[in-house]
């Protein structure tokens, strides 16, 4: 199965917002962010009057995300630290626009919404965006808006990436992207995907989901002739509903019965997760697969050691491409090149770590 691309994947090869030059002089302080909070609230605000007078439903420009999450904790405890970028996540309604798919719905619905909000900028000429180096920077699937904040009279421009979620998973999508505090969030966001193509399931910002081709399941990597199914959007029993779907697929008659490390499995805290929490968590349900002898059947590994090496190689896979990746020549700046020493940094101190925990 190739290997997916995931959202933190893409953000630690592109830190500190590159896509334009004129964002690398601005260190991203608590101060910042929450200057670019203001600003956006103020976007917020006049787009939904725009939205509204065209008859549109408004869209959800929620919060900042990723290392950014506790930027108010940090603006009273840690004044002077700095973040790698800004992630926004916004919740976007799901218009009917094609013929019914509803992933093709979304698809078009975002663009729709990121076309008319650019237009909105331009032709408003809303203060503290420049509309030129933000559309250079975006497509009309993903936008990154470029935008001026002053901070105690010293002006400086910010990248901020939207990061789309939709209204109906978008509690899951900002749990799914809250990384470990002080952590950059592909550490644990390559440890959630690298467990689910192992399984051919995506855990990704839409949810636990897994595709069919009739009623069987189908390589999510399968593009033709398939249906996506959500498994699962709970916070609280995504783990559990994984193991479940797999002893209904092999629908042996056997009654359902976790492990007792699943039983027991105390979950993942969605306001401060755990790396420890997620190795758990995948061990009880490797542990419930093997009690219920789906290895070998519904499941391709032979055995448990077999599935959690592949975990742990698809991991280390995963953090050796961001260790090595030729995006970092973009950097700059001592800025950059610091940011990049400590996105490597994590990769030494978590691929170590994942080995030692899952077992």
């Amino acid at each position: 199965m190739r290997n997916l691309p995931t959202y933190e994947s893409w953000m630690a090869i592109n830190e500190g917002g590159w896509a334009s030059t004129k964002t690398q002089g601005t260190p991203l302080t608590p101060k910042v962010i929450k200057a670019v909070v203001d600003l956006m609230n103020n976007i917020s605000t006049e787009f939904g009057s725009h939205l509204r007078e065209i008859g549109l439903p408004e869209l959800d420009i929620m919060k900042p995300i990723g290392s950014g999450t506790w930027w108010k904790e940090d603006l009273e405890n840690q004044p002077d630290k700095t973040y790698g970028d800004v992630d926004y996540m916004v919740a976007y309604p799901t218009l009917k626009l094609t013929s019914g798919k509803e992933r093709e719905d979304e698809i078009a619905s975002v663009k729709l919404y990121n076309r008319e909000l650019l237009m909105f900028l331009e032709v408003d000429k809303f203060p503290g965006v420049d509309i030129e180096e933000t559309r250079k920077a975006s497509v009309d699937s993903s936008l990154k808006l470029i935008l001026e904040i002053d901070i105690e009279g010293t002006p400086g421009w910010v990248q901020v990436d939207m990061v789309v979620t939709h209204k109906e998973y978008a509690d899951w999508a900002v749990f799914r992207m809250t990384p470990i505090k002080n952590v950059k969030g592909f550490v644990l966001g390559n440890l959630y995907s690298s467990f689910g193509e192992v399984l051919d399931l995506s855990i990704q910002a839409r949810g636990v989901r897994a595709k069919f081709d009739g009623e069987v399941m189908a390589p999510y990597s399968k593009r033709k002739g398939v249906e996506e199914k959500t498994l699962s959007q709970n916070i609280q029993t995504f783990m559990h509903d994984i193991a479940r779907f797999f002893w209904q697929q092999a629908n042996t008659g056997k009654p359902f019965t976790e492990s007792d490390t699943l039983k027991n499995w105390r979950g993942m805290n969605p306001n401060n997760p755990k790396f420890e929490d997620l190795c758990a968590g995948i061990n009880a349900v490797a542990d419930t697969l093997s009690q219920l002898e789906e290895f070998g059947t519904t499941i391709k590994y032979k055995n448990r050691s077999q599935f959690i090496k592949a975990v742990i190689d698809r991991y280390e896979e995963k953090m050796m491409t961001t260790y090595n990746s030729s995006k970092f020549d973009k950097a700059q700046t001592p800025a950059a090149e610091a940011a990049i020493k400590k996105i490597r940094g994590f990769i030494d101190t978590y691929v170590p770590m994942a080995k030692k925990l899952l077992k």
